[in-house]
Order: structure tokens, then C-alpha cells, then sequence
């Protein structure tokens, strides 16, 4: 998993202004109960319509459901996207930016990288449009 942490992170900043050279961040896998739980949700059916991968939790942990599978682009690409949450908070990016810029870049970069890997994006123009306008005042 180390080696993986640290290509992704290589990859994001030669993709990105930021400084990449940090700690690697601590991974956990928990159940996908244990993983809306910790997000905030704790209502079994907004959970399941969710449908939560992971995420960062500014505390350097990323959370991923236990059924990661670290072979998988797909879901290396989900590790990307929560690394670049990351990779923005460890450089300064926190709540005092709009949110929804912080998650559109992370989704950006997820998808240039899926890409490159021959997988299809997962932003769609509207959703990107939505995370864009959160962010207008």
C-alpha cells in the first residue's frame, strides 16, 4: 500500500502547484456502516443511498470501505481523490475555502487520472457546474 501512497502522491503533484513531499496519511478500512458512521450519517438508508467510498478526515486518515481492493484502478482512483483532500488540507486548504472548489479539484484530478488509465470520469458536467456554483456568493 506504501508504494501505492506514494505513486499517487507523486502523480498529484505533478499534476498540481502542491507540495506532495508530506507524511503519507494512515489508511483505514472499516465497514461501510463504520465508515457512514464516522462521516456523520448514522441512518442506514441515507447511508445505503449515499453510497460513501471514503474519505479524508483532516486528522491525516483517509477512510475506505473494507472492501478496497488496491489492484483495482477503479478504486485506486477513489484513494486518489481522497488523497488529494489530503495533499489540499496538508497545504493550507481547509475550511476556510469553499468546499465545494476543494471537492471539484479533487474530482478534476480523480478523473484526469482515470484517463490516463483508460476509465471513464466520474464527474458529470452538471454535477461539476453544482460544485462550482456552491462556491459563487
Amino acid at each position: 500500500m506504501n508504494e501505492l501512497i506514494f505513486s499517487l502522491l507523486l502523480w498529484i503533484g505533478d499534476h498540481s502547484s502542491y507540495d506532495v513531499y508530506l507524511p503519507h496519511p494512515n489508511i483505514a478500512q472499516v465497514t461501510p456502516h463504520n465508515l457512514c458512521k464516522r462521516y456523520g450519517i448514522d441512518h442506514k438508508g441515507r447511508c445505503d443511498d449515499m453510497r460513501l467510498i471514503g474519505f479524508y478526515d483532516t486528522q491525516q486518515t483517509i477512510f475506505l470501505r473494507t472492501q478496497f481492493d488496491r489492484k483495482s484502478l477503479n478504486q485506486q482512483s477513489h484513494l486518489l481523490h481522497e488523497m488529494v483532500h489530503y495533499v489540499q488540507w496538508s497545504n493550507g486548504l481547509d475550511s476556510d475555502y469553499c468546499l465545494g472548489e476543494l471537492e471539484l479539484e479533487a474530482y478534476e484530478l480523480q478523473d484526469r487520472w482515470r484517463l490516463q488509465q483508460g476509465l471513464a470520469p466520474v464527474l458529470a458536467d452538471f454535477n461539476r457546474m453544482m460544485l462550482a456554483a456552491s462556491c459563487e456568493d
